[in-house]
């Protein structure tokens, strides 16, 4: 073997190498993606799991159950508590809708939660007008989806919830009573 063909030996594997260190870069970038998004998932679980849990609290149900109604009377104490749940809220979710945006968030995952706020949050009056005296603390892209959210809820829909609720339980209760043999 003379000095070219050694050369070219040397440029075909140097090639080699830097392909298959490519390919291997992908596979990490990849794996290193799926870990990502799969952290991210988990804490966001974590995080919205703990707010629910918290509302659980006698105390601070209440107080949310007379917030998101957008009652006038609504006492200083229940206020406070009331607000700041619905901050912690949004600010989740914003997070959320950051990670989405920034590819850290799989969008159906993401669409899931985008629905299950409007319908489960933005839908109360109570909600929106924290919505109202708090939007200047969040993203401009926040700001945007969210208004464009409540833009788009009926002026009926907060006790949607409510009417499902009512109606499947009263399904059940049929669909037990016609499972069940007379006597």
């Amino acid at each position: 073997m003379n000095l070219e063909q050694l050369a070219n030996l040397g440029e075909f594997i140097g090639g080699t190498a830097v392909i298959a260190s490519l390919i291997y870069l992908a596979i990490q970038i990849r794996q290193n993606t799926r870990s990502v998004k799969s952290s991210t998932l988990a804490t966001n679980t974590a995080n919205w799991s703990s707010i629910l849990v918290n509302l659980a609290d006698s105390t601070k149900s209440e107080a949310y159950l007379n917030g998101i109604v957008g009652t006038e009377n609504i006492s200083p104490a229940h206020f406070l508590q009331f607000i700041q749940i619905t901050r912690a809220m949004l600010v989740s979710w914003e997070t959320q809708h950051y990670q989405f945006l920034n590819g850290a968030m799989d969008k159906d995952i993401y669409c899931g939660y985008e629905r299950a706020c409007k319908d489960q949050m933005l839908v109360y009056p109570g909600f929106q007008m924290v919505w109202e005296i708090t939007r200047e603390g969040f993203s401009p892209a926040f700001r945007e989806l969210v208004d464009r959210l409540i833009n788009d809820i009926d002026e009926g829909d907060s006790f949607l919830l409510v009417e499902q609720w009512q109606q499947l339980a009263r399904q059940r209760r049929t669909q037990r009573k016609s499972r069940t043999p007379d006597n």
